[in-house]
């Protein structure tokens, strides 16, 4: 039997995202704040992997929630309060992806430990390997590019973060991403589970660490929705400063700016992104059927990610 820890976790993926190492009950983890977070790696002559990982959500929350897939297959889910749970292969190489894929507003991901929290994993007898190297796009936004509320209307259970327009559209370019986006958060709205604005989640992890920036192939922001109550006026200079940041944190990657799709602030978003030069995706029409008039549903997922992996394919080249 082979045992990695967090930190072999770690050095072991060479895409890093969101995942960082964090103490947590006194358990050192490999922990991510970000629905949407994945591990990718190989299996070399491995059988049985069995993810440990801790039941680390609010008292009053249902379960986190884990997906996972071999080979790009199809994905399978895990309840976090099972504490671990197996993935079998057979002993030939295969990609095994992992990806955290529920959890809950009234976890306090940002200042209250309530992240997922993957301790180890073991494997009964080969090693685990990096995987080969794919186009890494950062996506930045809310609760849509997070993958709230795909499947219905029940928290975590129905997330699909795997499967929304960001996971349909990775998988259309095999690509893989990094998701840094959370439920009802803009560039004037805070976020739920104590999560700041778009200007503070951007640059840390949590409330005690700052993020060092990736070095994606492509940047992607989905920004606004959330902050429609707020005047626009005052959209507007805070936007602008979102989009001065972006373009400071990611001075070699293309970045490109979704309007959102519910056309929120359109007219402001365009006429901002051409003033930092950004080129500017138009989504009018994408998205047919939602959860709850907001968040796309299942069909409406795959609908806008086809659309958008032809938009993107363009830069990927």
């Amino acid at each position: 039997m082979n045992y990695y820890s967090p930190y072999s976790l770690y050095n072991l993926i060479s895409q890093h995202g969101r995942w960082f190492i964090k103490e947590i009950k006194n358990v050192f983890t490999l922990y991510t704040t970000n629905l949407g977070s994945r591990l990718r790696f190989t299996t070399n002559g491995v059988s049985i992997l069995t993810v440990n990982v801790l039941d680390n959500r609010n008292e009053i929350s249902p379960s986190q929630i884990y997906a996972w897939r071999i080979d790009n297959g199809p994905w399978h889910r895990e309840q976090a309060s099972q504490s671990s749970w197996k993935i079998k292969t057979e002993s030939n190489s295969h990609l095994i992806e992992i990806m955290v894929a529920g959890n809950a507003d009234l976890d306090q991901v940002w200042n209250g430990n309530q992240g997922f929290a993957i301790t180890s994993i073991k494997t009964d007898q080969g090693t685990l390997e990096r995987a080969p190297k794919i186009p890494v796009i950062d996506f930045i936004g809310d609760s849509i590019t997070a993958g709230c509320w795909v499947a219905g209307r029940h928290a975590s259970y129905d997330y699909r973060p795997e499967s929304n327009y960001v996971g349909t559209a990775v998988d259309l370019l095999h690509a893989t991403d990094v998701r840094i986006a959370y439920s009802a958060g803009g560039v004037l709205r805070k976020a739920t589970g104590g999560v700041p604005t778009a200007d503070q989640f951007l640059k840390n992890l949590d409330e005690f660490t700052p993020w060092q920036v990736n070095h994606p192939d492509l940047v992607v922001v989905n920004l606004g929705v959330n902050d429609r109550r707020f005047p626009l006026e005052q959209f507007n200079i805070r936007y602008n400063h979102f989009l001065s940041l972006i373009t400071t944190l990611f001075p070699s990657s293309p970045i490109l700016i979704m309007i959102p799709f519910s056309q929120t602030f359109a007219n402001s978003i365009r006429h901002l992104a051409h003033k930092h030069q950004l080129p500017v995706i138009e989504t009018a029409g994408w998205c047919q059927t939602y959860t709850d008039g907001l968040h796309p549903d299942q069909a409406g997922a795959i609908e806008s990610g086809v659309r958008l992996a032809q938009k993107l394919s363009n830069w990927l080249k």
